[in-house]
């Protein structure tokens, strides 16, 4: 799983700087990822393509492989856990236009901004709610 993340996060992440990154490598390698749960797609061959963990209500995480991106498996992993979860939310960075573009597309639409990620790291985090609206006719 870890390689699926790398390779993503190097894909969409490049406002971070070299020091945080190397920071967040050991940390999502050595606690992150061993020691939670998580919806994993694999391929064929038992290859991960991308992961999701959903944290109570929320999309704690969300990483596709990068040859992998616009073809739905995203949109699968989503749509899995809007399945399961009303008012789904998510956080995100807001230098990361593509997955605000995406979760915008997905229905999720802004309800705060934090200045700063969880760590307190110069990278503000955009919160974002897709909200399922039932028919009372």
């Amino acid at each position: 799983m870890y390689e699926a993340w790398h390779a993503a996060v190097l894909a969409t992440h490049d406002f971070l700087s070299e020091s945080d990154f190397a920071e967040i490598c050991i940390q999502v390698r050595q606690d992150y990822l061993p020691n939670r749960n998580f919806t994993v797609a694999v391929d064929d061959d038992d290859r991960v393509l991308g992961f999701m963990r959903l944290e109570g209500t929320e999309i704690d995480s969300l990483y596709v492989a990068p040859a992998f991106h616009r073809r739905g498996l995203g949109r699968r992993l989503v749509a899995e856990a809007a399945a399961r979860i009303e008012n789904l939310e998510v956080e995100v960075n807001t230098q990361n236009a593509q997955a605000v573009a995406f979760y915008a597309a997905m229905g999720f639409r802004e309800i705060s901004l934090l200045q700063a990620d969880r760590e307190g790291r110069p990278y503000p985090l955009l919160r974002m709610r897709r909200k399922v609206y039932h028919d009372l006719s």
